[in-house]
């Protein structure tokens, strides 16, 4: 099934939602997927079957033109926008798609791939919240230099303040990765933990770039973890 989202602004405007997995009136637990550079919504539905649980409903946005943002991840910001806060708004219009049948965020586990993943990464910077949790597999934050990011609504100390409220977010890569520096996925990872995350990263051996088998039996460990 598909459907349009919501309050999608710039070049993903009126982007496409591909919905799978279990029916709304049955579902537990919500996937939201967000599919490489390349890549479709379909298709990372269909990788999905290596992971589905029955009761979890699937939720894919797809990008324009299979791209969400035109320039490399470790270019400037302003390099990949508008696209890139519009891939934002494609993450944000999922989450509430969840929330529309009876999911909310706490029972919602975001799942990106590759340039997908580096939009879930942004989005958790932009948008901080508990979630159920977040896997980013072989991909980081965008931008030219990390030590300069932070999630918002963080200044200075974490002190009390949490914006992703202990939100276990697990960074998967490999360590010859040809695409993301491992280093990068560290400080990703460092970022996200001043936030208030509960952060896992697992740098694998190989060069492997995507998911892989490892990941994706950690994603079906979250998935069990957040199934009543």
């Amino acid at each position: 099934m598909t459907r349009r989202l919501r309050d999608v602004e710039g070049p993903h405007a009126d982007a496409r939602l591909v919905v799978g997995g279990a029916p709304a009136a049955a579902a537990e637990v919500a996937v939201v997927l967000l599919h490489g550079r390349g890549g479709t919504a379909e298709g990372i539905v269909r990788l999905a079957d290596e992971f589905y649980r029955p009761g979890v409903t699937l939720l894919a946005p797809a990008a324009r033109r299979s791209t969400w943002f035109p320039a490399g991840h470790d270019a400037p910001i302003a390099d990949n926008e508008p696209a890139l806060s519009s891939a934002v708004d494609c993450v944000a219009g999922a989450v509430a798609a969840a929330g529309d049948v009876g999911l909310p965020p706490t029972r919602t586990l975001l799942v990106g791939v590759s340039q997908g993943g580096c939009v879930l990464a942004e989005f958790l910077c932009r948008r901080p919240r508990r979630f159920g949790g977040a896997v980013v597999a072989s991909a980081v934050l965008p931008g030219e230099d990390l030590e300069t990011r932070k999630v918002a609504g963080v200044d200075g100390d974490r002190d009390s303040l949490t914006p992703l409220d202990e939100t276990p977010v697990l960074l998967d890569s490999s360590g010859a990765d040809p695409h993301v520096p491992a280093d990068r996925v560290r400080e990703t990872g460092r970022v996200l933990e001043g936030g208030g995350a509960t952060v896992d990263v697992r740098i694998d051996p190989g060069s492997g770039h995507g998911l892989s088998d490892a990941t994706i039996g950690r994603i079906r460990d979250r998935i069990d973890a957040l199934t009543p």
